[in-house]
């Protein structure tokens, strides 16, 4: 059970002022009525748990007491305790209408059986100046509360501001242990091609072969530099044409053209498609090899695209479809397709075939 702040004193308090006030309404001769008497003091008890019906209890036995013959000074300190309790409540109906009611009721009572001057005006100043010194309460614990609360916010950001400047520090060492070892790693095999092109005569064919290693090498480096730079990417269209082009080079068999249907397709969808065709033709190249060709159908509606990818390694050689779980290109992507609310399915088809199908959705799902 979560204790409120400053509780552990409140019941001493309230236990001390019913002593006294029983006391007071003892020893004054303010008693005219013992229930009345008690229905004042005893309900003050709960006026921190449940404020308006205290106030309407009080409130009540104050004015029939006070008809009754109460004297008019001590008699009333129960009922200001309650209205200073209640006009503090969130509510303004509580706030304002029932401290109001209850104000008029004991104001009424006491001008009846005192007078004007003597009773009503004293009993009203009396219940107004507890009534407003409540609402005054209540405005500065809201207050206190709000501000406890932008606090709690303001700190909470902080927390968010910190973990992700660590985890872009984190991210940063990364790309800089990236950056590291692939530049070094694809430096020296450019280096050495470059070598071996300079120092060894070679046919025709085989310096073109090296020619697109060369290029393919030095690409990779421009590329890495870029994206750590955090540089605009570019059009995924042009870099998709660029990388088949690469790979009809090095010996794929590709169609000359794109299949219609990936033109005017939202930006996100867009991407997902030439990643996906532009990874499944390198994965088909790198394990079917030279002479290998992928088959690329595109079939769109509405609501939909579907991209079917399938390779055929040359008279059935190669490695053609891996036997073991998918590589980090294909599991990356099949992680952004989910992300989008598609599917990607990939596997063996017909002994040496390997099929990837991507399932795209093309508008938001409805909430």
């Amino acid at each position: 059970m979560t204790r409120r702040p400053g509780g552990h004193w409140q019941r001493p308090v309230d236990v001390t002022l019913g002593v006294a006030l029983a006391c007071l309404f003892l020893v004054s001769g303010t008693v005219v009525s013992a229930p009345l008497a008690v229905a004042q003091l005893l309900p003050l008890a709960w006026r921190r748990r449940a404020p308006q019906a205290v106030v309407a209890v009080v409130g009540a036995a104050t004015a029939v007491h006070t008809l009754a013959g109460m004297a008019r000074s001590i008699g009333f300190l129960p009922v200001t305790l309650a209205l200073y309790s209640t006009a503090a409540h969130r509510s303004p109906w509580i706030r304002w209408g029932m401290c109001g009611a209850v104000t008029a009721a004991v104001t009424a009572a006491s001008g009846q059986r005192h007078g004007l001057v003597e009773g009503g005006v004293f009993a009203a100043a009396v219940c107004i100046v507890a009534w407003l010194a409540g609402v005054e309460r209540g405005e500065h614990l809201r207050e206190r509360t709000g501000y406890v609360a932008e606090n709690a916010r303001l700190r909470w950001e902080q927390t968010l501001a910190r973990q992700a400047a660590d985890a872009a520090a984190e991210r940063e060492r990364l790309h800089r242990r990236l950056h590291d070892t692939l530049a070094h790693t694809v430096t020296v095999m450019v280096v050495q091609a470059e070598a071996l092109r300079s120092t060894t005569p070679l046919p025709p064919a085989d310096l073109a072969r090296l020619d697109r290693v060369l290029a393919a090498g030095r690409g990779a480096l421009a590329d890495v530099r870029a994206a750590l730079a955090d540089q605009p990417e570019p059009d995924p269209a042009a870099t998709l044409a660029d990388r088949l082009q690469t790979l009809r080079e090095a010996g794929l068999s590709l169609p000359p053209t794109l299949p219609d249907g990936l033109d005017d397709l939202p930006a996100s969808v867009r991407a997902l498609a030439h990643r996906l065709i532009g990874e499944t033709a390198t994965n088909a190249l790198r394990h079917d090899g030279v002479g290998s060709s992928l088959d690329i159908a595109v079939d769109r509606t509405d609501d939909v695209l579907t991209v079917a990818l399938t390779s055929n390694a040359r008279g059935g050689a190669g490695e053609a479809a891996p036997s073991g779980p998918a590589g980090f290109g294909l599991r990356s992507l099949s992680r952004d397709v989910t992300a989008q609310g598609g599917t990607l399915r990939h596997g063996r088809s017909g002994g040496s075939h390997w099929r990837v199908v991507a399932t795209l959705p093309l508008r938001p799902p409805s909430d």
